[in-house]
């Protein structure tokens, strides 16, 4: 997948929260300003605004606004000099063309009323959306967090969410209202051949239809709908997902409803890219380690059975829904050692009878030598069964020198062809059994010769060293050159060079020892012909050492080398399964090569190899490391900017709220008696004094919540029990007069700061005093309960309750599930709570039911041994 890389989606979320709240020209030029860059934005006849003119230099970006806007057929965005922009970037501003639109045609839509939404309503509802999608990092969060804010912004609608899986389709959600007919209808895993669905499949664009014919469209189950949108979401290629809208309210989808649902489905989108590319990137983390773990324990394992088990392990847990199983060759058939355990019952008695090897996938790999992926498979040329159920195969060969003893395959029932990370995966791990297959024949072969290399203690003990100066080093051709000095120093007079191609020749990269010959140096050094050179490329194409016992100058077309070199020994060297280079080994005299010989070169080599793969796998994991450390850097910045802006924006609207509030007081006064005899305008004061006072209740909430986030806490042993007794007595004046019961169980301490523990009592039983205010008796229990290492407390009281399915709206900002009138608040108090708790590292929950009262939940670390919860 792509990685979503956007320098501009923080100040995007910014812009549409602004256009959200637009309705003239200049509020859209203001919000459009916050991309950083001048505004062209004209109606026709317009005079030239000299502030929009282009930067020299600079890049503009054309909005394109359709013909929504009569007279208005393009808005500019000059960008200064310098600006970075991504391809993300450019569809981000791209993609506010809609939104301009229906900042521009709100006000008539808004006056009209027809099915029209309060201003003030969509606008916190959007930011809301906006602020919850660049939140979440979970796909299904994101999904829930859209379809509400879909909902709220269009009221009318009934939406729903459609999931693409193995390929078919489920129903992720269905909303409350939705029309009985669409629940009867719906069969898990059906396919659909409705032309507006198939277009917005093929389109990736929202396409929306009026007056919704249901058997034109051939969905009978949506007859009682009359207007329809759909959005589809396509993740590497492929389509994961559909969000439908559906309205019986009217027939045709304005120009606002269009641009809401497009932004909406946008936002989406782009934060659905931004947790699916963190997604990657845990799962690549995590295939990273696997490779690594499965490399650790392949060093300790000598079991094809065990290697091929940790093998399949690394392949499920890197790719999702893959089957993996292993054969070895036997008597002219594949043999099963380990078969996946989700297989049909009929294919794996099948496959445990064995599977015949001259069949056209086996023939292939036995020509090539190589993984085989087979897209679009089809069973019986391979001679299993058509119940396979698999829809694409992959083959790994793992040979033991020349012979083919093993096969690693993969199946895949969810699409019918592999992608390129897939591919890369089975290839690496693929590799690696091989890699530990033929480590573990090459541990046979050392065994069986165990007395010959006794006799070799200084040997061994150099071979130990090799070990781990291999272990500690990174550099490619330091390790060469530690195992050339060990090489030598176990036989006899000589030298040892490593050459790699390049450019139509073989280039010396490390050199041990003296050549004796300035002749042969200045030819070793100037670059031997690819060719030409047979020591060096038999072992490079066979992948097989290549001994001389006695060597023969015709060899490699040097005659120099006719009085120096008396015996030679040439190894291949890999990476990651790879040829990279040669290893050769020159003695100055003849020399038998004995088995002793070859598996101690063979073993350096091997162990050479196997360093070179440690030290890549080694550099992509700091690699990934220092990734993810940018990322949590960048984020916390990210939040550190969010908590900023929220605290200015706090401070900037106290001045126009104590303006409104004087103004309004001074024309009470200016118009004094007269009041008296229009009560209407009298009234309309009160309206306006009343809500400046809640705008700085408002303003007071924020900024309480702004602070929340930004003070340092002062950690320490906080008696719970001392600050519920100062809370309750601070909300004395609210109890005057009242009939409340108070169940106060005895509290614990826990670790926390004092101060914003306060403030978390003070709200939870705030809250339960109002909101039992329209009880005769109220009562109010409070108390804890051990958990783990931590203490759960608890504060029910017997008021008015709430609906239990909005319990996770209770914590957000603003939101509140009482009218104004009935319950007084800013709707922050809660948040709050949930920012405190949030940074003591604690938990927070709610229940409750209408007119049965609620209990609010919340937990905090233990200042001490927390006793075991009764049996």
């Amino acid at each position: 997948m792509t990685a979503f890389t956007s320098s501009l989606f923080e100040r995007w979320q910014e812009v549409t929260s602004a256009l959200a709240a637009a309705s003239t020209p200049p509020q859209v030029r203001d919000a459009l300003r916050g991309f950083g860059g001048h505004v062209d934005l004209r109606f026709a006849g317009d005079p030239h605004d000299p502030n929009a003119e282009p930067f020299p230099d600079g890049e503009t970006i054309e909005i394109n606004l359709g013909t929504a806007v009569p007279g208005l057929p393009l808005a500019r965005l000059h960008l200064r000099p310098g600006t970075p922009l991504t391809e993300q970037d450019r569809a981000l501003l791209r993609a506010t063309g809609p939104l301009i639109c229906a900042a521009l045609t709100r006000r008539p839509r808004l006056e009209d009323g027809r099915r029209g939404q309060d201003r003030e309503a969509a606008l916190r509802a959007f930011m809301l959306l906006t602020e919850q999608l660049g939140a979440d990092l979970e796909p299904d969060a994101l999904i829930r967090s859209a379809e509400q804010g879909v909902r709220q912004l269009l009221p009318d609608v009934t939406a729903a969410y459609l999931e693409r899986r193995s390929g078919a389709w489920s129903l992720r959600f269905l909303s409350s209202d939705a029309h009985p007919a669409l629940l009867d209808a719906y069969q898990p895993g059906q396919t659909f051949s409705s032309p507006a669905l198939l277009d917005a499949l093929r389109s990736g664009q929202p396409v929306f239809v009026d007056h919704w014919n249901a058997e034109e469209q051939r969905l009978p189950s949506t007859h009682a709908y009359r207007a329809v949108a759909v959005q589809a979401f396509h993740r590497d290629g492929q389509v994961v997902g559909l969000m439908c809208v559906a309205t019986t309210d009217h027939d045709t989808w304005t120009e606002l409803e269009r641009g809401i649902f497009t932004a909406a489905c946008r936002s989406l989108h782009l934060a659905l890219s931004r947790a699916w590319h963190v997604q990657q990137l845990a799962e690549e983390r995590a295939a990273l380690a696997a490779f690594v773990s499965f490399e650790e324990q392949a060093m300790d394992s000598r079991d094809p059975a065990e290697l091929a088990g940790r093998a399949a392990e690394v392949l499920g847990r890197t790719l999702r829904g893959v089957s993996v199983g292993y054969f070895e060759s036997a008597g002219g058939q594949w043999r099963p050692v380990l078969l996946p355990d989700d297989l049909p019952a009929g294919l794996f008695d099948e496959l445990a009878r064995g599977v015949s090897m001259d069949t056209p996938s086996s023939r292939h790999l036995m020509q090539t030598r190589a993984a085989t992926f087979l897209p679009d498979w089809q069973a019986p040329p391979d001679g299993f069964s058509s119940g396979h159920g698999f829809m694409a195969l992959a083959l790994y060969p793992t040979y033991l020198g020349s012979r083919l003893v093993g096969l690693l395959i993969m199946g895949n029932r969810a699409a019918p062809d592999w992608n390129e990370r897939e591919r890369s995966v089975f290839r690496a791990v693929g590799r690696s059994l091989s890699m530990a297959l033929d480590r573990s024949a090459n541990d046979e072969l050392l065994r069986d010769q165990n007395a010959a290399l006794h006799a070799q203690t200084r040997s061994l003990e150099a071979f130990a060293q090799l070990s781990a100066d291999l272990g500690a080093q990174e550099d490619r051709y330091a390790l060469i050159r530690r195992a050339q000095e060990v090489a030598l120093s176990l036989l006899a007079d000589g030298f040892a060079v490593y050459y790699e191609p390049e450019g139509g020749l073989w280039r010396l990269r490390a050199q041990v020892g003296n050549l004796h010959n300035p002749e042969l140096q200045a030819s070793v050094d100037a670059g031997l012909d690819f060719e030409r050179s047979l020591n060096l490329i038999t072992p490079w194409r066979s992948g097989e050492a290549y001994y001389q016992s006695a060597y023969d100058a015709e060899t490699d077309g040097l005659p120099e080398t006719e009085s120096v070199v008396g015996a030679s020994a040439c190894l291949p060297i890999t990476l990651l399964g790879e040829p990279i280079g040669v290893f050769c080994i020159g003695q100055f005299n003849a020399r038998q090569w004995s088995q002793a010989d070859r598996s101690l070169l063979s073993s350096v080599t091997h162990s050479l190899s196997l360093a070179l793969d440690r030290a890549r796998s080694v550099m992509d994991l700091r690699h990934y490391s220092d990734k993810l450390e940018r990322s949590n850097a960048a984020m916390h910045a990210a939040n550190e900017e969010l908590e900023a802006f929220a605290y200015s924006v706090s401070h900037d609207l106290r001045a126009p709220v104590r303006h409104i509030a004087g103004f309004s007081d001074l024309l009470r006064k200016a118009l004094g008696d007269t009041l008296d005899g229009n009560p209407k305008a009298g009234r309309a004061l009160k309206v306006i004094s009343d809500s400046a006072a809640h705008m700085n209740e408002l303003i007071d909430a924020m900024l309480n919540l702004s602070r929340t986030a930004r003070q340092e806490l002062r950690v320490d042993d906080v008696n719970l029990a001392a600050l519920t007794e100062d809370v309750r007595r601070d909300l004395t004046p609210d109890m005057q007069g009242r009939a409340i019961q108070w169940n106060v169980a005895p509290l614990p301490s826990v670790k926390g700061d004092a101060a914003l523990l306060r403030q978390v009592l003070f709200n939870l039983i705030g809250n339960a005093v109002k909101y039992t205010s329209q009880r005769e008796r109220a009562v109010i229990d409070v108390w804890a309960e051990p958990q783990g290492g931590s203490w759960a407390v608890h504060i029910r009281d017997n008021g008015v309750g709430f609906d239990g399915r909005y319990a996770h709206k209770l914590f957000g900002v603003f939101q509140r599930l009482h009218r104004p009138e009935e319950f007084g608040g800013t709707g922050v108090g809660l948040a709050n709570v949930r920012r405190i708790l949030m940074r003591h590292g604690g938990s927070w929950a709610a229940s409750g039911e209408p007119g049965q009262g609620a209990t609010f939940t919340f937990t905090l670390p233990a200042s001490g041994p927390v006793p075991a919860p009764p049996a």
